[in-house]
């Protein structure tokens, strides 16, 4: 896991008394080795030939001699740098990253079962009014005819209920926050849509539609429309085109 942003205390810099003694070039190596380490999930291999070029020294050298009188603020263990303040940090940070990814995991499955009961109670509204109309669609026929031919109750085709495993919900939540991470939702009704969409492939594998590679190739259809001025637009357009969805969102 990457971490791109982590808290910098600029007083431990500045009230660290070995820092305010380094030469402008001892601080430049030090400060330089800290920021490689915070990208490089804090460590990185000994080497002054590869360390010099990233510090900007003249040559190998010259990173030598300055690394004597810096090297005493990191920890040098079998060829491996680390710092301990950049540890402590980057450990924080992940603890963070994680909380809130799980927080909106949490609340994006509470969000996805919300959807499905209120999908759920208006299918069986759907039904109720169906088997009603039925009743007296088929009351009306026996009061009209005694043949046995015309017997029949009236017939169409039943709203189709779905339902969706637990395996099929984990994928779909799988995909719509990959799909929410690629085109952040600016409004509720991006977020509407997104969720229609992954319903709507859920559905299509269940039936036989699409196989499960149909969801890398949205997130790939999503990727193209990053870099429009309106990405949602633009990936609807694709859909429309590659898959025929026809559902549009508001802008």
């Amino acid at each position: 896991m990457k971490i791109k942003y982590v808290q910098l205390e600029s007083d431990a810099f500045l009230t660290d008394l070995d820092f305010t003694l380094f030469t402008p070039a001892e601080r430049g190596v030090f400060v330089t080795m800290i920021l490689f380490l915070y990208s490089n999930d804090g460590k990185c291999e000994f080497d002054p030939a590869a360390l010099s070029r990233v510090c900007n020294c003249e040559n190998e050298q010259q990173f030598e001699q300055l690394w004597q009188i810096v090297s005493k603020k990191f920890q040098v263990r079998n060829g491996v740098i680390k710092h301990k303040r950049v540890t402590k940090q980057l450990r924080i940070a992940k603890k963070k990253h994680n909380d809130h990814r799980k927080a909106g995991k949490k609340g994006a499955k509470a969000k996805w079962q919300s959807h499905n009961k209120a999908d759920d109670a208006d299918t069986d509204a759907a039904e109720a009014k169906e088997r009603k109309g039925n009743v007296i669609e088929k009351e009306s026929k026996d009061n009209n005819s005694n043949t046995s031919s015309n017997d029949q109750s009236f017939s169409s085709s039943n709203p189709v209920r779905t339902r969706l495993s637990a395996d099929d919900q984990s994928k779909a939540l799988n995909f719509n926050e990959a799909l929410i991470g690629i085109i952040p939702p600016r409004s509720r009704s991006d977020r509407t849509c997104f969720y229609n969409l992954t319903k709507w492939l859920v559905e299509g594998v269940a039936r036989g539609r699409f196989n499960h590679e149909i969801f890398g190739r949205v997130l790939d259809y999503a990727k193209e429309s990053q870099a429009g001025q309106k990405p949602v637009a633009v990936f609807m357009a694709i859909l429309k085109k590659e898959l025929g969805y026809e559902k549009k969102c508001k802008s």
